[in-house]
């Protein structure tokens, strides 16, 4: 049997807070230590217009925290917040996704290596409550009663 899927969703809820491609941009320029609007704008070749936009928008939804830097509150820096650092994850699966889906084994631009060991990142995959590898075939979908 499968469930209605057009009730409450939190999927399309996450897409609709961080659904464009220049907001997970943003995110990953932020989580390599990027936090000033000429960093994000280097580094993603958005148009001021747009960053402007998103920034405030990821502020507004918490993902972003601004913090003044310089007189008469002129000069800002952008930091994630815990609800942006929560994005990780998904950061690193995406990456992941991509470098097997569109670039193809060795032909990744960027590999996930930990940074202690120099090992790579083990691909992301769901996982039980004692960290085991579970198929996706075995996760199921529960709503609140």
């Amino acid at each position: 049997m499968t469930q209605n899927h057009t009730e409450s969703c939190p999927v399309a809820a996450s897409l609709n807070e961080f659904g464009d491609m220049w907001t997970l941009l943003i995110v990953r320029e932020a989580l390599h230590g990027a936090s000033r609007f000429t960093d994000f704008r280097a580094n993603t070749g958005i148009a001021k217009n747009l960053l402007t936009n998103r920034l405030n928008r990821m502020v507004d939804s918490g993902i972003l925290e601004k913090r003044d830097v310089g007189t008469s509150g002129k000069r800002h820096e952008y930091h994630l917040s815990s609800k942006g650092h929560a994005l990780a994850p998904i950061m690193a699966a995406v990456t992941q996704w991509g470098n097997e889906w569109v670039y193809g084994k060795g032909k990744e631009p960027i590999k996930l290596i930990d940074r202690k060991t120099g090992n790579s990142i083990a691909p992301l995959a769901p996982q039980d409550c004692d960290g085991n590898q579970i198929a996706w075939k075995n996760v199921v979908t529960s709503t609140r009663a």
